[in-house]
This record gives structure tokens, sequence and C-alpha cells, in this order.
């Protein structure tokens, strides 16, 4: 019964997560398109740079959906340690396609700043479009944040995907209202000190927005790449499996030498060092590797665990 309930729960939070990334897939794809028509009928690189990163938005959230039915499945012949660095993927290569956006736009920017410096000549930026587009979208990436964050509480705050597309639509929105912004700011810099960045103001927008973006994404891509390199998972998640450990050993006697672990997506992977100071039988380590299984399932969430009898650890010479 408790098993039937327990993959009642994961069918569960693998829905609303879906839901979720369906309806993050669609507002993208609308926001993309919006996006295009008001580049087109605005004449602004900084519009058309941030329809694109919508539209790339609508791309993972495709593959997005595909993951969340399967990050959950555990190890099988083609997957032996399950699927769960999906998610880190995911993170890696949404980060790589937006960095590469990100990158073009600057050079964009830069040959557009270096064209009016030759030439004196600029392509006049219409602004009504750019203020109805900024007010619409930005309005849009903060809801998507609100409902991903929800979905992401109601499913045990154990979905990677769900975490970073409700920060994603966060800074999403900020990155629009940014270049609504400094576009729409463009006539108030007429007779001020700042009067000669007005003609490329579209471009210095452009060169602000990427620049900012760039921290995000550069970080987003590193932690998945510490994932999939196996770097340690976080003080926090070390200290919680550790106390939740000490629990699950109880009064069973032994000690734990030392504990492995690293972050997978949504998921712990943990090697405990355990020296049982007796002698034990494969059916006593299988049992305390289930007590385990169900100390950790309860206090942290999803967590692979293997024990490995051993009095030196990982210093083993």
């Amino acid at each position: 019964m408790a098993q039937h309930d327990a993959m009642q729960t994961v069918q569960d939070d693998v829905a609303v997560e879906h839901r979720a990334m369906d309806l993050t897939r669609w507002a993208n794809l609308g926001m993309g398109i919006v996006g295009a028509l008001a580049a087109w009928a605005s004449s602004s690189q900084a519009v058309l740079i941030d329809g694109l990163l919508s539209l790339i938005g609508y791309i993972a959230a495709v593959y997005a959906m595909r993951i969340s039915k399967t990050a959950h499945l555990g190890p099988n012949r083609q997957r032996p340690f399950g699927h769960a660095a999906d998610e880190a993927l995911y993170a890696m290569f949404r980060s790589l396609a937006l960095l590469g956006l990100v990158l073009f736009g600057i050079s964009q920017a830069v040959l557009g700043i270096a064209d009016y410096i030759v030439s004196g000549q600029v392509e006049r930026v219409w602004l009504p479009p750019v203020a109805v587009y900024a007010a619409l979208v930005a309005s849009t990436c903060f809801a998507l944040a609100v409902i991903h964050w929800r979905a992401w509480t109601r499913t045990g705050r154990k979905s990677e995907m769900l975490k970073l597309e409700a920060t994603a639509s966060v800074y999403d929105g900020f990155i629009t209202l940014l270049a609504g912004a400094g576009l729409l700011s463009a006539p108030l810099m007429v007779g001020t000190a700042l009067a000669p960045l007005a003609p490329v103001m579209d471009s210095v927008t452009v060169l602000i927005l990427c620049s900012v973006a760039t921290v995000s994404y550069w970080r987003v891509f590193r932690k998945g790449v510490a994932q999939l390199a196996g770097y340690p998972a976080s003080t926090r998640d070390q200290i919680a499996l550790r106390r939740s450990l000490k629990r699950a050993l109880g009064d069973r006697g032994g000690h734990i030498i030392d504990v492995a672990v690293v972050r997978m997506g949504r998921k712990l992977d943990a090697v405990v060092y355990y020296d049982p100071g007796v002698a034990v039988t494969a059916e006593d380590v299988d049992a305390l590797t289930r007590q385990m299984d169900r100390q950790l399932a309860l206090d942290i969430g999803p967590v692979s665990v293997v024990i490995v009898v051993s009095k030196a650890g990982r210093e083993l010479d």
C-alpha cells in the first residue's frame, strides 16, 4: 500500500511538472512571435534579441516536457544510473544556446555602433511597439514565474527544471523591462550629457541586456557542467544527508566512516563508507540500505544510496 501511494505521488508530481512545462512552451512561443512582430514594427535589435530568447525557451520547454516524464525513473539496462542526469544536461545545453545568442547580440550591437561612428547614420526605432511589447512580455514572464514556483513547491521542491524555469522567468521579465526602459529613455537623453548615446541607444541596450543575461546563463551552465563532472554536492545537501544517515543508522551499531555525495539533477547520489564493527551478511547490508533509502526519502527527497563496507573509506591506500 505504501509503495502504491509513493508511485501515485510520483505520477501526480510528474503531471504537475508536465502541465507547468507545457504552459511554458506555449507562452514562450507566443512571446517569441510577439517579439518578432514588435521587432519588425519598431526596427529594434534589442526587442529582436529578447524575442529570440523566448523562442529558445520554447525549444527548451519541448525537451523539458520529455525529460519530466523520465527524470524520476530508476536504473535500467540502458541507463544503469537512472535518468536524473538529463536535468543537468537540459540546464547546460539551454544555457549554452542562450549564451550563443547573447554573443551574437553583442557582436551585432558592436557592429551597429561602429557603423554609426563611421557613417553617422542609424535606423530610427519606433517606440510605441516597444512599450506595448515590454509591458506584455514582462507581465507574462512574472506570471510564469509564479506558476513554476507553485508547481515546484507542490512537487516537494525536487525538480531542478521547475526551479530553473521559475528563476529564469523572473530574470527574463527583468531583462525585458530593462530593454524597454533603455529604449524608451532615448528621447529623454536629448539635451543632456547623455545625448551622444541617444542615436545608438538600441545597440547600447543590447549590450547592457546581453551583459546582464550572461551572468545568469553562465552560472547555470557552470552548475550543469559541475554536476555532470561529478563535483561534490553543496555543503547544505551534505550536512542534511549526513544527519539523515545518522537517524537511519539508529541503534544498529557501527560507524559511518565517510560519505561521498554528488547531485545529479533532482537526485543525490551517495556512497556511504560504513564500518559495521562486526561480521555482517549481504542481507544485513541490503536491509540497512533500504532503511537509509526510506529515511533519506522522508527527510530530503530522491537519493540513491550505495553502502561500501570499509574501515578506510575513500582514503584506502
